[in-house]
């Protein structure tokens, strides 16, 4: 994914903050804190503990032995505090951001914002896994992968372990950090609720605009753009006299970001109405050089937002499209009705609960035996290492550059589904770059997508909804990452976070450095130890032989190779009645194995990985036909992807087989196919 240096511009040091001092054995709420009497102090180390509410206990037992440390506490949930405002500020307040890991957490997107916010912030991070059957994924995985310190909370000895650890990590933060916050009384913070004086418009539409003076231009530009495909588009200027918003009677929010919005009250309680509402927010930034902070900034944390300041800024040329075309698409993806994840979930289960019949009817014994699907949540999974055969081409092996668009060929493989919602599909590599090189990644791209690679990379509408479960899903998808190396992509941090994560789930990488001169960190020099690297310095160099084959060829067979190796990365994203489910009818299959004497797993002739009659999906075959025999003009190649070799990996999904196959030619033609392909 590209990571953009804009993204490092958010404000590391607070503009309000709160200090709420207490003494050892001050027990701490969330409720009444006007009535704590506060002991001055500057030295305080301030931890916020974020959970879901289905983790209340775990978090005030937490709460109690760090203030038993002298260190002062505050707790965060989905319902508490209540405003916008407090959340922000809460999270402003704080010298360490604790979040207690749970599948509700994960799916709960209160809980997620505030996460978001905190990373945004740059705050430490310290994550608590409290459930044993859960790894995280999404945004949730990827920035708890980057957490300053991971715990796994399972018995009383963890509980004092996990004190020890935050206490001692909490009070080294604190004293290298230089920046010390402008700090208020917590007691003083604001939790009233606007929505109980909102004025409620009362015009119906399906695209709500709201702005306040000075955004008025680029919500008209947004409004005229969006009038030729939607029939139903206002725009409400929240600071006009006796202003009112139809917030709730709109299907899509978007709202133009200024300074003036964010100092508006009803502007602020329009947000407020929109998130109870779940109703899809889709934010333009309208000043060049600002980035909301506070409440606002609390909203668009992890947001896929746009820049639109003007008339030349809405429909600049981005390669084939523009912002406003760009927002044009995602405000018409959000308009879609989205169904609630027990709707999505229900299908599912009634499919599993009929399997789990079925299997219940041949088995004597019921329940089956259990597995144990405790994880090792601290452990990163391994990736598979091989050893790549040097390039060489014998005739000869041209490389021709071809240029696409989203006119002429298919944008790269989408990882959100019809609602903007992340999804999962298997993917060869995922690109990840710092923006500065996006013209270089555009044109590997193209390659790559000329050669059948299954590749993703963030342009082209791909990014929708959460950027940070955008990515999270792309590295998860991913079986390789091809990393565009630089001196931006080693300092920034969204990139670090993408870089990270990929290392935690296990992905093998693909290096090309970009420029010359780049210095890494020790663990990212163990992460890429092994693997393939090449230096390209500009898109020139892709068109030079290595022992006669092109390197864009040898870069791309590389990715296929180790591609072909690397083992399924599942993800658990369910709630905890679909895991019991899935994992109920997955012993259940082990068990009918076991009684029939049939082995449950095959081997794949084509690819080599294990597979069962439930998972056949995740193989390749090749779509075309290998030309050559050894001794013509052209280099023996797959016309459908330009492998040399008979048994290169196939570039085609499909599903595994464990049938004999044979390499056939064909005489009349001088090729050869696999038969089955």
């Amino acid at each position: 994914m590209g990571c953009g240096a804009s993204n490092n511009d958010v404000a590391t040091s607070p503009t309000h903050a709160f200090s709420f001092a207490t003494s050892p054995n001050t027990k701490m709420t969330n409720a009444n804190t006007s009535h704590v009497t506060n002991i001055p102090t500057t030295n305080t180390t301030k931890i916020l503990i974020a959970s879901h509410t289905t983790q209340q206990t775990i978090s005030e037992r937490l709460r109690q032995g760090l203030v038993d440390q002298d260190l002062s506490c505050y707790l965060l949930n989905e319902n508490t505090p209540q405003s916008l405002s407090a959340r922000a500020n809460v999270i402003q307040w704080c010298d360490v951001f604790i979040v207690v890991i749970s599948r509700l957490y994960q799916r709960t997107p209160f809980c997620m914002e505030v996460l978001n916010y905190a990373k945004d912030l740059h705050k430490p991070i310290i994550s608590i896994l409290a459930e044993t059957t859960f790894r995280p994924y999404g945004a949730l995985g990827a920035i708890s992968a980057s957490a300053i310190r991971s715990i796994v909370l399972n018995n009383d000895t963890s509980f004092i372990h996990a004190v020890s650890e935050i206490t001692n990590s909490a009070r080294n933060v604190v004293a290298n950090n230089k920046n010390a916050a402008k700090v208020m009384d917590l007691s003083e913070m604001n939790d009233n609720h606007t929505i109980s004086t909102f004025p409620q418009g009362s015009s119906t539409c399906t695209v709500l605009i709201c702005t306040t003076d000075d955004g008025n231009v680029v919500g008209q530009l947004v409004y005229e753009s969006l009038t030729s495909t939607q029939s139903s588009v206002i725009v409400e200027n929240l600071l006009k006299p006796n202003a009112t918003c139809s917030v709730a009677k709109c299907t899509v929010f978007v709202p133009i970001l200024t300074p003036q919005l964010e100092q508006t009250s009803l502007c602020r309680a329009a947000f407020e109405q929109a998130r109870l509402l779940s109703k899809p927010i889709i934010p333009v930034i309208a000043i060049k050089k600002w980035r909301p902070e506070g409440w606002l900034g609390l909203i668009i944390a992890g947001r896929v937002f746009f820049r639109i300041f003007d008339q030349e800024t809405a429909y600049k040329p981005f390669y084939d499209s523009n912002c406003i075309t760009d927002l044009r698409v995602a405000i018409e993806t959000a308009c879609q009705p989205v169904p609630s994840e027990t709707e999505r979930e229900k299908i599912e289960k009634n499919a599993l609960q009929k399997e789990l019949e079925e299997c219940k009817s041949k088995l004597s014994r019921w329940p089956p035996k259990r597995k144990s699907r405790v994880i090792d949540s601290m452990k990163a999974r391994q990736p598979v290492r091989i050893q790549l055969q040097e390039p060489h081409a014998d005739a000869y092996f041209d490389h021709t550059h071809h240029s696409i668009t989203r006119m002429t060929f298919r944008a790269p493989p989408s990882i959100v589904d019809q609602y903007g919602l992340p999804k999962r599909r298997p993917l060869d590599c995922m690109i990840s770059y710092q923006w500065n090189k996006q013209d270089l990644v555009r044109e590997i791209y193209e390659d790559f997508h000329m050669r059948n690679v299954q590749t993703w990379f963030d342009i082209w509408g791909a990014m929708q909804g959460s950027t940070n479960d955008a990515m999270a899903t792309g590295v998860e998808c991913a079986k390789v990452m091809l990393v565009f190396l630089s001196k931006e992509y080693i300092e920034s941090t969204n990139c670090q976070l993408e870089f990270r994560y990929a290392v935690y789930r296990g992905k093998a990488f693909v290096i090309l450095r970009t420029e010359p001169n780049i210095l890494m960190e020790q663990w990212m020099l163990e992460a890429i130890q092994g693997f393939p690297q090449y230096d390209v310095y500009s898109y020139n160099v892709l068109e030079q032989p290595i022992n006669g084959v092109p390197m864009i060829d040898v870069i791309v067979q590389a990715v296929r190779n180790l591609a072909q190796v690397q083992p399924p990365d599942p993800v658990d994203d369910c709630s905890a009645e679909l895991f019991e489910l899935r994992s109920l009818l997955d012993d259940a299959r082990d068990a009918l194995s076991a009684k029939t004497g049939v082995a449950r797993y095959k081997t794949c002739t084509r690819c080599g990985q294990q597979y069962d009659d439930y998972s056949k999906d995740g193989c390749k075959k090749h779509s075309a036909y290998f030309l050559g025999g050894g001794g013509g003009l052209l280099e023996d190649q797959w016309v459908c992807c330009r492998q040399q070799t008979a048994d290169s990996p196939g570039c085609m999904p499909c599903e595994h087989i464990d049938q004999p196959r044979a390499f056939v030619e064909d005489p009349h033609y001088g090729t050869s196919t696999w038969k089955p392909a």
